[in-house]
């Protein structure tokens, strides 16, 4: 993985994102140089794209952080408190902005100074334009997890007053399977198609669990457990931990899985816990509190209520945090420690 700081913000750069480029520029390039160039203007792309994240949440008050990693980029915005609808939209709305602004740039360097046909400065301008203000307008679609996906939710979430999850990712799940349907009878893109279907696919998931978190159960008997439960959670969660300290989340994520895929609900609530705090570490507060909500009900763990409480504290539910640290405290957790805890703490008084 490579990290670097561009001017007051971090960057790190997955090799899954590289990897995913070259799979793409595979498909459509027809020589190597041409792979090679695509790939640079596809990481400068989505560098600008999330640098105009970055700019607002830094406006915004927040100490945001960009990663590239997979098919984009991601940056966490870091804000000291949840931001408003019209902060998230205006946040939302910069990356595409940013993106568009990049590959105007570089139509207009293309009529100011036109190069010659089929050089290698002609294919870098017109992949600029093409990655640029193609993707900024794929983008501006209502599809979580594309930035027109969190305009959807900041605008229904405005109106409604209170965080709809389920609701936005219904209405994406639809969109985006309508844009799989059109780009693979009409359009004839199959690769679109995949990409929104699977789109499609996670926004139902997500949706379901932000249903099925509308309130946790009472915590039930917790049944005995056996050594070797204990020592593969211990030894996972450790492990995730120090993956999460050097933000490796890959790592983290793989321990989350050999713990779901282990007998056992002491397993698995294991797991869920160790996603919940891999979004909570990248900002997706509402995804992490519903992870530890299924948690908490598979193994109500002390853990697992500190996480959701924490979740939905960042996510400006303040009444739902404070239910859940009732739990924490009903679930073991020191009440010397939650009191002690900057974040918690205030909720006790």
């Amino acid at each position: 993985m490579l990290r670097f700081r561009l001017g007051s913000f971090p960057v790190s750069v997955y090799p899954s994102f590289l990897l995913a480029a070259a799979l793409l520029g595979y498909v459509w390039m027809d020589a190597w140089q041409t792979l090679l160039i695509w790939i640079g203007v596809v990481f400068v792309s989505v560098l600008v794209h999330e640098l105009g994240h970055a700019v607002v949440a830094l406006a915004f008050g927040g100490r945001p952080e960009i990663r590239l990693e997979g098919f984009g980029g991601v940056t966490f915005p870091r804000l000291p408190q949840p931001p408003s609808a019209w902060k998230q939209i205006v946040l939302s709305v910069a990356g595409p902005v940013a993106g568009l602004g990049l590959g105007l740039a570089a139509w207009a360097l293309g009529r100011v100074l036109p190069p010659e046909p089929g050089s290698p400065s002609a294919t870098v301008l017109l992949l600029f334009q093409v990655t640029s203000i193609d993707w900024a307008i794929l983008n501006l679609l209502p599809v979580l997890p594309l930035d027109g996906g969190h305009v959807l939710q900041a605008v229904i979430e405005g109106v409604r007053r209170k965080p709809s999850p389920a609701l936005a990712s219904w209405v994406s799940a639809v969109v985006a399977g309508g844009i799989a349907l059109a780009a693979w009878r009409i359009w004839g893109q199959p690769y679109v198609a995949i990409w929104f279907a699977l789109f499609a696919f996670q926004n139902v998931t997500r949706a379901r669990l932000a249903g099925q978190e509308v309130a946790a159960p009472p915590a039930p008997a917790s049944p005995p457990l056996r050594d070797a439960e204990r020592d593969d959670v211990d030894r996972e969660l450790s492990r995730a931990r120090a993956a999460l300290l050097s933000s490796d989340v890959e790592t983290a994520l793989e321990s989350a899985q050999l713990l779901e895929e282990g007998e056992g609900p002491y397993r698995q609530a294991a797991g869920l816990r160790i996603r919940a705090g891999v979004e909570l570490a990248r900002g997706d507060n509402q995804t992490a509190g519903l992870h530890a909500g299924r948690s908490y009900t598979l193994w109500p763990s002390a853990d697992a209520a500190v996480v959701a409480a924490r979740a939905n504290l960042r996510a400006g539910e303040r009444d739902r945090a404070l239910n859940w640290l009732k739990r924490a405290l009903e679930a073991g957790a020191p009440a010397g420690t939650v009191k002690d805890d900057p974040e918690l703490g205030p909720l006790t008084g």
